[in-house]
């Protein structure tokens, strides 16, 4: 993992985001993109760098001023961490302007505040930032507050047992290891009999094999079960996987699964696996 975006709204849970990423960029040595959406002043949405013109080529429009210097504040805060660290300002309240500079910036990881289904506020907040992710490629880290020593000791992986979450346990390998973190893989499902028992035992085998952090296995049998094993467990944050751009799946069904992402209070990490 090279490059971490994270959107700002400069709310208290955006400010949490922020410094989660500063952690996690020290460990896995990644540079940080903070983006801020700004009510635009004219028509039509661009991006102005620091230092720098508008990154469609249209006619650079200073946006100086609060908003700029909250942004400097956060790179420098980043750079104090000795992290490589960038702000951008977009012209454009879109969501998909997050998407859109992300891929411009090559991001791996995007780490962003959201208050929950209520107290909605803003455009990387509440009902909005959960359409983000059903509509990005890329994995997104939710904070909904302020964490204090932030660390990765046990993450919750729920799954499926499905072939094509290799590439998401990869992923979040790459994260885990850093901290000689345990991955908690929980299958959302009924009883096993013993034969279905060996089967998952050996998609279990496959999907981890490579992976450098220490593995776990469990199953519940309902969905309000993951919360629980993540209390239980006290996990630093809770994996869902999603298939596709327009729904999360897949171990629970699309309503469950975005309503545990939104009201959850820890952190949750959100992976498309294509």
């Amino acid at each position: 993992m090279k490059r971490i975006l994270v959107p700002t709204d400069f709310s208290e849970c955006a400010q949490a985001a922020a410094d989660i990423a500063i952690i996690i960029a020290m460990k896995t040595n990644a540079e940080i993109y903070f983006l801020h959406l700004h009510a635009p002043e004219l028509t039509g949405g661009h991006m102005t760098m620091h230092g720098g013109g508008s990154h469609d080529g249209q006619q650079h429009h200073d946006c100086s001023g609060p908003a700029r210097a909250r942004l400097d504040q956060l790179v420098k805060a980043a750079e104090q961490q000795g992290i490589s660290a960038k702000s951008a300002l977009v012209l454009d309240e879109d969501w998909k302007q997050v998407e859109k500079h992300a891929t411009a910036f090559s991001i791996d990881l995007i780490i962003m505040g959201s208050h929950g289904v209520s107290g909605i506020r803003r455009i990387f907040l509440g009902s909005r930032a959960l359409q983000m992710i059903r509509h990005t490629f890329l994995p997104v880290l939710i904070i909904k507050s302020a964490v204090s020593d932030f660390k990765i000791r046990t993450v919750v992986f729920v799954t499926t047992l499905e072939e094509r979450e290799h590439e998401a346990l990869a992923f979040l390998d790459q994260v885990t290891c850093r901290w000689n973190a345990v991955i908690h893989l929980l299958c959302v499902s009924k009883p096993l009999t013993s034969e279905e028992t060996n089967v998952s035992l050996g998609r279990i085998e496959q999907l981890t094999k490579g992976l450098k952090s220490p593995v776990e296995f469990s199953i519940c049998n309902e969905e309000a079960g993951i919360k629980k094993v993540a209390v239980d467990r006290d996990a630093d944050f809770v994996v869902l996987t999603t298939h596709g751009k327009n729904s999360l799946i897949r171990a629970v069904s699309s309503g469950p699964a975005e309503k545990f992402a939104a009201e959850y209070e820890r952190p949750v990490l959100i992976i498309n696996t294509k």
